[in-house]
């Protein structure tokens, strides 16, 4: 008997009894070719609530360093604990021994895509495309550092070459949904769609397309009954990240990639 699998499935029980059922509800019929959800991250609210109740076959991107162990306590320290902007760190690098053992063989067992951020990237996107071709849709949290309003910060461009590639291989157009994801109101809202034009300039289809999705996500927020936002990251992250990072997300993760020296962990 798989103890692993029997520990992400108990896990999904939990889950299941914190996060009500949630509704999705679409502004216009999905359609029926596979295509890539945007949602904003809320912390670990919007991976949970995809992972339980978003029904269509899908693949999920997943930072490769919360599912590489000998990176997972540094990722834990920096990215679940924000162990710098807490006064105990001793307690966080210890906690994030506790994750590094937890974290990644819960993730084993999901339906997921590594996402690297160096060359390695180019095993996403095969990843990426094949899964789409399978005809399975990709879920994935692009949210950068950089603020932009109460509730969803800028997107990471990079996702839309995705569409690029699929393109060459497939010959069709992927669509790219917004999806706000909100727990009080038990709710997976996707808006309308953009579609990826081969005809437009990549440098100028990655503005496109994010300041559309970033702007819808925002939009379907507001047009929830009134709830808190949940941030991708807290205002204590800022305090102790944020004049080093907030603009600089590649050296952000270029930090918490990097293996801890020997001992720390």
């Amino acid at each position: 008997m798989d103890i692993g699998y029997i520990y992400n499935r108990t896990m999904h029980r939990v889950c299941r009894m914190v996060f009500r059922k949630a509704e999705t509800v679409c502004e216009e019929p999905l359609s029926a070719e596979p295509a890539v959800f945007v949602c904003n991250h809320a912390n670990i609210i919007g991976p949970v609530m995809m992972t339980l109740h978003f029904k269509r076959k899908h693949k999920s991107w997943i930072v490769h360093c919360a599912l590489d162990k000998s990176k997972t306590a540094n990722f834990a320290y920096h990215d679940i604990l924000f162990g710098d902007s807490r006064r105990f760190k001793r307690l966080n690098r210890a906690l994030s021994k506790v994750i590094k053992q937890l974290l990644p063989t819960l993730l084993k067992y999901e339906d997921s895509i590594p996402v690297y951020h160096d060359n390695k990237i180019a095993t996403t996107f095969k990843q990426s495309v094949k899964a789409l071709n399978d005809g399975e849709d990709l879920v994935i949290f692009a949210e950068s550092t950089e603020r932009y309003t109460e509730y969803i910060n800028r997107l990471q461009p990079g996702f839309v070459d995705v569409a690029r590639l699929y393109h060459r291989r497939s010959g069709k157009r992927l669509s790219f949904y917004p999806v706000y994801i909100e727990k009080k109101n038990a709710v997976i809202s996707i808006g309308k769609p953009i579609v990826y034009d081969p005809e437009i300039p990549m440098d100028d289809q990655r503005e496109i397309i994010t300041d559309y999705l970033a702007d819808n996500i925002d939009r379907l927020a507001r047009k929830l009954p009134e709830h808190k936002p949940a941030p991708f990251l807290p205002q204590r992250w800022y305090d102790a990240y944020g004049e080093r990072f907030e603009h600089d997300v590649m050296g952000y993760w270029k930090m918490i990639e990097e293996e801890a020296p020997a001992g720390k962990h």
